[in-house]
């Protein structure tokens, strides 16, 4: 779909994400991510038109305490999804209001709290297994490379003071944790989480006019969806050339890519998927170091929900926050120097869908 103006992330805010609780407050958590993100906007919150809200929180009133303990209560507040892709689906409504002269300036919220983050876990573990064997059936991928993997974005969450576990651990430890060719648990796996983040978008009028930090754009979204979770590569295949093609740029020109790392083996597919190498080409591009600082492009920098846990609704918030540091330059012991533009990858392994977005940083 052709957008008709430009569209800026102006402010992003969340917190750490942690293991769940029964007492999580779910309207606190998101009025905290909230409010980090307006105040890195240097936003007057009433200026914020409307709200789209994510989670698979089923209370009837979360959505309504979530944003009037922003003190923005009034405002039009719409839930877009109850699924785990609720944060993606949330940015994508957001992105064609603002871009379509629907909205000047929308909040875009997701929170994953409570008894939510076990939901559907013996399928979701039983998809981890089936992506898993077909790695290795396909490619014959060896198991020190989905260990690698995980190496990786543990090493990266170290760098990340917003991870909870901030250990970097060795090719050996995570050999030694229960194999993903085996097992869907161990370390080559993400952990549950609770936790909560939000993004500010704006057009291009709006944020001159208030005088805002539009450096950081949002060039192209696509969204994709097939039969099942076995789909999600394809799907994931066709959003990300849809995407390039409305940026008009390829993968060759990324910096950065946040992508969804469940498990080792879907980010291992997602290599490929993303057209960030050719077919059959992502263990080599694992065994080289191309994944990270230093190679040609650098895979979850913030640590992933390997390094960060999952979240659920507040993943693709919290991705695009990370992309939005990045981007401006403002990642600190993490940042990818010059960097300049950004994929975003996010899916539901349940429903095969995939949302791509591309980010792109104003050179001055």
């Amino acid at each position: 779909m052709a957008m008709n103006r430009g569209v800026h992330v102006v402010g992003v805010g969340r917190g750490p994400f942690t293991a769940p609780q029964p007492d999580t407050n779910a309207a606190v958590l998101g009025a905290q991510a909230a409010r980090a993100a307006i105040a890195d906007a240097a936003l007057d919150g009433n200026l914020v038109q409307h709200a789209f809200l994510a989670s698979t929180i089923q209370e009837p009133n979360w959505a309504s305490s979530a944003v009037c303990a922003t003190e923005m209560a009034g405002i039009p507040a719409f839930r877009v999804s109850t699924d785990d892709l609720g944060g993606a689906h949330a940015l994508h409504r957001a992105r064609e209001a603002v871009a379509n002269f629907s909205v000047e300036c929308a909040l875009i919220l997701g929170i994953h709290a409570g008894a939510a983050c076990s939901k559907n876990g013996e399928a979701r573990d039983e998809a981890r297994c089936r992506i898993a064997r077909t790695c290795t059936s396909l490619y014959g991928t060896r198991p020190e490379t989905f260990a690698r993997i995980a190496v990786k974005a543990r090493r990266h969450a170290a760098r990340n003071p917003l991870a909870t576990d901030r250990r970097a651990l060795g090719l050996s430890e995570i050999l030694d944790s229960d194999a993903l060719s085996d097992s869907p648990r161990g370390l080559q796996c993400s952990a549950p989480r609770v936790g909560a983040a939000a993004v500010i978008l704006c057009s291009t009028d709006f944020a001159r006019r208030h005088r805002l930090d539009k450096r950081v754009s949002v060039d192209a979204q696509a969204i994709e969806r097939m039969a099942g979770s076995l789909d999600v590569p394809r799907a994931s295949e066709i959003a990300a050339r849809k995407a390039y093609a409305e940026a008009g740029i390829g993968p060759e020109h990324l910096d950065l890519v946040e992508l969804h790392d469940d498990d080792t083996a879907s980010e291992l597919l997602a290599y490929e998927s993303l057209h960030l190498v050719s077919k059959g080409g992502a263990e080599r591009f694992v065994l080289e170091g191309e994944n990270t600082y230093g190679g040609l492009v650098v895979i979850n920098p913030s640590g992933g929900l390997l390094g960060l846990g999952n979240a659920g609704a507040a993943n693709a918030l919290a991705q695009c926050a990370e992309l939005v540091w990045q981007l401006r330059g403002a990642a600190r012991c993490r940042q990818v120097e010059g960097a300049r533009a950004a994929l975003q990858h996010a899916v539901d392994h349940e429903t095969g869908t995939c949302v791509v977005t591309l980010y792109r940083a104003e050179v001055r």
